[in-house]
């Protein structure tokens, strides 16, 4: 019975595409580590476009569904539901965007230290149009500027394209953006391909439980994390339903103390905050 409810809890977080639905395929290129620019990191990005709104998220999540479907489908011939992603390459770019139309309001799906948050916001860019034009996949693009937290952004929109929207949370020119970048070029995001009347379910895993929250909390909790990553797990262990629960190392499958666990998050998050420190929205995580 609860392998029925998390089903149908998972089916109605699905954002349903509808054949109207456009895909425009971004390469999101972007250097984790501000202290080694040679580190590249490149993710193919979905941008769906309804008359609803829009939903910017990385392709990997497509094969993740497909999986979550294949197993949903097996657990139904055999009575017993398990996931298991283990096997699925996980996505660097740990975030999903979502806009309405028309009010252009925006939220920030990402997650952290086992929370599932959003942020929401009705922020408007002062884009600043040039006169420059050029060509960019046979689309006439013209130049536009902004800032946008922390950065100078320098942005190619297609004005053949009527639709105020482009990757990540960047809209409000009068055409797609097809590509737009940082003034250093640690952030990059280039049109590849456009998709018309794709049909296909897919699911936003971060709202899963998910806690809607502003700017100022969100960044909150994330500096406790990182001055105490493992205190959720201190926090389990000293609740007295779980005092006792054993866990198991996931490749040796041995027992695992309180201590091995508390320190093999807190050695593994500090290496992830020592890679990951060039975040393309420095005043969420200063």
């Amino acid at each position: 019975m609860k392998n029925c409810i998390f089903l149908l809890f998972l089916l109605f977080l699905s954002l349903k595409i509808d054949g109207q639905t456009q895909r425009f395929i971004y390469e999101y290129s972007f250097k984790p580590d501000s202290l080694n620019k040679e580190n590249v990191i490149k993710e193919i990005m979905n941008l769906d476009i309804s008359d609803e709104g829009s939903t910017f998220y990385s392709n990997l999540l497509l094969d993740k569904d497909s999986i979550f479907m294949d197993q949903v489908e097996k657990g139904k011939i055999s009575g017993n539901i398990t996931l298991d992603f283990r096997n699925i390459k996980k996505s660097q770019a740990n975030f999903i965007i979502s806009k309405k139309y028309p009010s252009l309001e925006i939220t920030l799906h990402t997650s952290f230290n086992a929370l599932n948050l959003a942020v929401k916001e009705n922020r408007i860019l002062n884009w600043k149009i040039q006169p420059e034009i050029n060509i960019i996949e046979g689309f006439k693009v013209q130049k536009a500027t902004t800032n946008f937290a922390g950065r100078n952004w320098i942005a190619w929109f297609a004005n053949d394209i009527q639709l105020q929207d482009g990757p990540y949370k960047f809209c409000g020119l009068p055409g797609l953006i097809l590509n737009i970048q940082d003034e250093n070029g640690d952030f990059i995001f280039s049109i590849i391909g456009i998709k018309k009347k794709y049909s296909r379910t897919f699911i936003n895993h971060f709202k899963l439980k998910e806690i809607t929250v502003t700017e100022l909390k969100f960044n909150k909790l994330w500096n406790e994390y990182r001055s105490d990553p493992a205190k959720n797990i201190k926090q389990i262990h000293s609740s007295s339903e779980m005092a006792e629960t054993i866990f198991y190392d996931s490749n040796t499958k041995s027992p695992l103390s309180k201590q091995d666990l508390i320190r093999n998050k807190e050695q593994g998050d500090r290496k992830y905050f020592k890679y990951y420190n060039n975040y393309i929205e420095r005043s969420l995580y200063k």
